[in-house]
């Protein structure tokens, strides 16, 4: 009885060629899979945390606190699961940190938080802006931050980086996002006269208002043509010059005459507060922060946006101002180093 039972040792002895080719076998596939195995520096680890943060412009702390994080407290505090709620209220947003138990499906929690946020959009002020909603992830870090220095006016750079750096950079496979930090973009700016306004009797409200309604594309139906085809109507109506912003009519001053835009106050170009300053190697810049994809390769990433950074620095160079990228923080360089060592 004992000679039947299967032994390893006996079958290695008798049949060397059939498992000669199944050791073989085995590494081939372990190289095989090595190349396809994700590399990076931390595992893949998802901590139960839920963030809601809520832009709200010109409001202050205690606004902000009262109008909108207590009333997001609330709501959360009746999702299970939830371990402990704070809030942060700094001027003009609001961040609610949400934390679950451990034991919570943080893809379920998640959904209930963004159930309960689109639940308590009628408790909030109407003026308030959309709430972004991420859950805590160590991977979600930038993977390689890029410089780009110029001598070129702010305005101009930031449109350098935003309309023809960062879509070459969006478009690398497994690049999931990009984000430009340091920049100061364009913008349309109206200073109105209170003198002006008082004696048109005009508000600032009535003024806000003509600018959002004037300077939209509206559809205005459509008229069917024959049996088979229909024609479409719309206003044009978006500004595409600062005289048609200073011409938009706000009020009618007694009922007849048009009060105009460039009657009440100056509109000019100018530019966004600067709220992020960047300096590489004691020269301003502006930073570039890229992010892979979840669940991409770091390094595979890594490697592909230092490859278009190159051909981008031939092509810069040649445009006006001497633009140049350079990358100042790779992620990929610890990784390799660990695993060449």
């Amino acid at each position: 009885m004992n000679d039947q039972k299967f032994s390893l040792a006996r079958l290695s002895i008798g049949r060397p060629i059939f498992i000669s080719c199944i050791i073989i076998l085995i590494i081939l596939l372990g190289y095989l899979s090595l190349g396809r195995l994700p590399v990076d520096l931390f595992p893949n680890v998802t901590f139960p945390i839920v963030t809601v943060t809520t832009p709200y412009s010109g409001a202050g702390p205690k606004e902000i606190e009262t109008l909108v994080s207590k009333i997001y407290e609330e709501e959360f505090a009746t999702i299970s699961g939830v371990k402990s709620i704070r809030s942060i209220n700094q001027e003009g947003v609001s961040i609610v940190v949400t934390e679950f138990n451990f034991k919570v499906d943080i893809k379920q929690a998640e959904q209930n938080i963004r159930d309960k946020v689109s639940s308590a959009k009628v408790k909030l002020p109407k003026d308030i802006h959309e709430s972004i909603i991420r859950r805590i992830d160590p991977a979600d870090q930038p993977i390689m931050t890029v410089a780009l220095g110029a001598d070129l006016p702010d305005a101009d750079l930031f449109d350098l980086a935003n309309l023809t750096i960062r879509p070459k950079i969006e478009q690398i496979n497994q690049v999931g996002l990009v984000d430009i930090l340091g920049g100061r973009k364009r913008e349309i700016k109206v200073e109105l006269d209170l003198i002006k306004m008082k004696n048109h009797q005009v508000s600032a409200l009535q003024i806000s208002d003509a600018l959002s309604k004037a300077g939209q594309n509206i559809p205005m139906g459509k008229m069917d043509i024959g049996s088979k085809r229909e024609m479409v109507f719309r206003t044009v109506s978006e500004f595409n010059t600062l005289e048609q912003i200073k011409n938009t009519v706000v009020s009618f001053y007694g009922n007849d005459v048009p009060v105009i835009l460039g009657d009440l106050g100056e509109v000019k170009e100018g530019l966004v507060d600067e709220k992020n300053v960047s300096y590489v190697n004691g020269k301003k810049a502006l930073t570039i922060n890229v992010f892979r994809q979840s669940g991409s390769n770091t390094v595979e990433v890594a490697s592909s946006v230092s490859r278009e950074v190159e051909k981008l620095n031939l092509l810069l160079k040649n445009l006006k101002g001497a633009p140049y990228l350079s990358i100042v923080r790779n992620g990929s360089v610890p990784i390799n180093d660990n695993i060449i060592d």
